[in-house]
Parts: C-alpha cells; structure tokens; sequence
C-alpha cells in the first residue's frame, strides 16, 4: 500500500458508522489500520448504488445516463428501460437483476423527473479530485491535517476558490478556469482511482 493510502487510513479508523460493515468482513475487533482501509475499499458487486463503492458508483451512474441519454434521444421507449437495464447490468457489472424493485425502479430520480441529475455524482466526483491536487499544492500537509481532523485551512481554501462565489460563474468550468487555472480535467479522478485500487488489486 502506498504512503497517501497509509496516510488516509486514520480517516477509517475514526469512521464509526463502518464499523458494522468491517465487523461482517473481518470479524469482531480489534483490527490493524491496513485491515480496515482495505474492508473500507474493496469494491461489493451490488444491485443497488448505494452499496457501491467509489469505482462500482460511477460505473453504475454511466449504466443510468447511457439509459435517459436514449430516452430523450428517442432511441428507447420507456416500456423497454427494464430490459435495457437488466442487459445493461449484466454487461457492465456482471449483475443479474432478479426484479424491477431492485433494478430500474430502485431510484426516485426518473419518477421525479430529474433527468441528467445522474451525471452530476460523477462530475463532482472529477471535480473534487481536482479540487483535492489543487488544494493539496496549496497546502501540502493536507493529508496530515486530515488525519488529525484539523479541517480550518482546507475549509478556508474551499471558501475561497468555490463556495464564496455562489453563482457568480456560468459553469462549471468557468469557475474552475478562474479559480484554479483550467476546465474540468477527468485526469485527476483517473489518477485517484488508479492510486487507490491499483495496490488493492495487485494490478500490473
């Protein structure tokens, strides 16, 4: 395990509402750090996104825009959503979906009509992995402040660079060309998911 992840450890440790999930995977306590940063990562194959981990998440968010994405394009009639969920889930995450509950009705989303809020989970998921290596230059013992659940200075930054400005900005990538000196870049959240799994997979 590399030293960023050894260093976000104590994040778990302190983080009693897992607990009763560490207790199923490992067993009663007591538990070493490194035993419950990986009980705390490994991503469960689940049905529902709720039970998703970072990686799974954005996998099934990408599973539900690809479906509205066809919806408002024309391209698939709503009667036919529960087949293309059911394909699409056993495509993507190798799930198969037993009912319509547990599948396409699972989320409030659709019925509310918030459709393209899905895309939104994975777009602040990029954003805050951006924000994170730019907050991070700014202050390098970030991650030690974190830690020590010292949240003044990355809160003070967060004020500064994004939520002082409530609406002042356009977009999204208006704000953060302002503010940090370039658009939305997926780079950052490749390089955090790859930091974070690639040890824990042992991927070559």
């Amino acid at each position: 395990m590399n030293r960023l992840s050894m260093r976000r450890c104590g994040l778990f440790v302190r983080e009693s509402r897992c607990l009763p999930h560490h207790v199923i995977c490992l067993g009663d306590p007591p538990h070493t750090v490194v035993c419950l940063y990986i009980s705390s990562s490994i991503n469960c194959v689940s049905l529902t996104r709720f039970d998703c981990l970072t990686f799974l998440l954005q996998c099934s968010v990408i599973l539900r825009y690809n479906i509205e994405r066809d919806v408002v394009a024309g391209k698939l009639e709503v009667a036919d959503i529960p087949a293309r969920w059911n394909a699409d889930m056993k495509s993507l995450l190798d799930i198969d979906v037993p009912n319509d509950t547990k599948g396409c009705l699972q989320d409030i989303h659709w019925s509310c009509l918030a459709i393209g809020y899905f895309p939104t989970y994975l777009l602040g998921s990029m954003m805050a992995a951006q924000l994170a290596h730019y907050c991070r230059k700014d202050i390098p013992d970030m991650d030690d402040k974190i830690k020590a659940g010292e949240f003044d200075e990355i809160r003070n930054w967060l004020t500064k660079h994004v939520h002082s400005h409530g609406k002042r900005y356009k977009s999204l990538d208006e704000l953060l060309l302002a503010e940090i000196g370039e658009e939305l870049n997926a780079k950052y959240f490749l390089d955090y998911l790859a930091e974070k799994y690639v040890p824990l997979y042992k991927v070559e």
